[in-house]
């Protein structure tokens, strides 16, 4: 075997090392962001259960019935058979996820157009008559069927603190801890998914596998309306939208695949030109230029930022005003060996052009580079379209362009390292245990086990994708499943088990 050869069959088998080793990041993140999300899912899951099951009463569940029977068009009846009321159903619940989908359109709308004063009021005003009004149904239930000692005053305070504080922790959250700000978001899951629960069982079932369906429309398809709004948050300078998503801190040593690695901050190395056939890319033109083209930005003003320079031209991007290059321009290909970056800007321009920051048009759907002032010292951070940092920069003062690195410290912290989760996956995972649980232990034991499976293999196909993805479908499709399956075919054949003797 040549030499040649040799080369050329090692190449596909460090093409396959590499591979394995991303697809063991992948699963290692996957791992840590089930272990983040899945312990305040299943907290969830199990307090919704308890409430619907310990505080209601015959009363409260009527009374809950005739109070969500207004949102249905058409009635089920007993006397009507399976199939009518299955269609019944069916068709109420298309009508409520219509409305749904039509109220999402017009928060994308208010927040495309920064309507953010009417959007956040809004939800704050929503998000205390929750806590208020239907935290205290709940309270009054729990204290009239356990005959609790408590007076009036006292209720409408702690009613009051409840809500105010509720308000305070999910959409300023500066100074509050990060847990009293998730305990809240549970709290109304918990709250959302008691009332949710008083639905009959036909029109509950029905609305769960509906809210599956539009789930995955409304993400997955170019026009759904929260990949509309999560192509939107992803911009840069969006404002943040607090109150529709749970944050799940990951550990330090778990880290998204393909966000990078820290260094050192006091560790620095120069620029050099990309070898052929390397995998670890250093600075060029595709971090900040090679995006995802679904993406792109639909306005026509152009997007620009000043940079030096020799960054700019390290990145090939377009400048606002033309620079000319200096009098003792030479070919870049003049040597044999092929120089570094930055001794090829030196070629082109001088030191002063190098350093003077110029105007630069940085591309639509990509990256950004943004300047930093840190105790005197001017850095630039690189950027993908995800916000995530990429690499940090500096310029000294002969122009050359340098590269800082870091593996502890502020900006280790700074960097988002976390699952995030929409709350309404948290209340429609709690609605579906309550009903199952509503019948029996094992129906809520097997919905609350396959909607954490679910779970799991959805967080599995995030690390892999790596864009949004509806959390509803697979786990909401699974605990119906095992809904029926456990109401129909298990707990029969176990009740008929036991009914029988059995001689050892």
């Amino acid at each position: 075997m040549t030499q040649e050869e040799s080369s050329s069959t090692a190449r596909p088998r460090a093409n396959r090392e590499e591979n394995s080793a991303l697809s063991l990041e992948e699963l290692l993140y996957s791992s840590s962001s089930y272990h983040a999300i899945a312990v305040p899912v299943t907290i969830t899951m199990i307090l919704s259960a308890l409430t619907v099951i310990y505080i209601n009463t015959d009363e409260t569940i009527e009374a809950g019935e005739d109070a969500l029977s207004v949102y249905e068009t058409f009635h089920p009846s007993s006397e009507a058979s399976t199939a009518q009321n299955l269609g019944i159903s069916l068709v109420n619940t298309l009508i409520m996820v219509c409305v749904i989908g039509a109220m999402t359109f017009v928060i994308v709308l208010l927040y495309k157009y920064r309507c953010m004063k009417i959007l956040l009021g809004y939800m704050m005003f929503s998000s205390a008559m929750l806590l208020g009004f239907l935290g205290g149904v709940i309270f009054d239930v729990a204290i009239n069927k356990y005959e609790l000692d408590i007076d009036q005053f006292s209720f409408y305070f702690f009613l009051v603190n409840f809500a105010s504080v509720g308000v305070a922790a999910i959409f300023w959250q500066k100074g509050i801890p990060r847990y009293v700000t998730q305990g809240y978001l549970i709290s109304t899951s918990v709250i959302l998914s008691w009332q949710l629960s008083h639905f009959n069982a036909w029109t509950a079932w029905a609305l769960l596998f509906m809210l599956a369906l539009y789930d995955l429309c409304a993400v997955l398809t170019p026009c759904g309306p929260l990949k509309a709004l999560v192509n939107l948050m992803q911009r840069d300078n969006a404002p943040e939208m607090p109150g529709l998503l749970y944050e799940a801190q990951l550990p330090r040593e778990a880290r998204r695949p393909g966000s990078g690695t820290n260094v050192a901050p006091s560790t620095t190395q120069q620029i050099e030109r990309p070898s052929p056939g390397s995998t670890d890319q250093p600075v060029g033109e595709e971090e900040v230029s090679r995006e995802h083209p679904e993406t792109l930005v639909t306005d026509d003003s152009p997007i620009t930022g000043f940079i030096p320079l020799a960054i700019a031209k390290l990145y090939r991007l377009s400048l606002t005003e033309p620079v000319q290059t200096s009098d003792s321009f030479t070919p870049l290909l003049e040597d044999e060996s092929e120089p570094t970056t930055n001794d090829a800007l030196a070629q082109h321009y001088t030191t002063e052009q190098l350093v003077t920051e110029v105007e630069a048009v940085f591309p639509r759907g990509g990256g950004r580079i943004d300047r930093e002032d840190r105790n005197g010292e001017v850095r630039y951070v690189v950027k993908d379209r995800h916000g995530i940092v990429k690499r940090i920069l500096l310029v000294d003062d002969s122009g050359r362009v340098l590269e800082q690195r870091q593996t502890s410290g502020d900006d280790a912290e700074e960097d988002d390292n976390s699952i995030k989760l929409g709350l309404g996956d948290f209340i429609f995972y709690s609605l579906l245990t309550a009903k199952a649980a509503q019948y029996s232990f094992a129906t809520f034991a097997a919905c609350m086990l396959v909607i954490l499976a679910g779970l799991g293999g959805t967080l599995v196909l995030l690390a892999v994708y790596r864009h949004a993805l509806p959390a509803l479908p697979i786990s909401i499709a699974l605990g119906i499943v095992f809904y029926l399956l456990t109401r129909v075919v298990i707990e029969p054949w176990i009740e008929t088990i036991f009914q029988m003797p059995l001689y050892v």
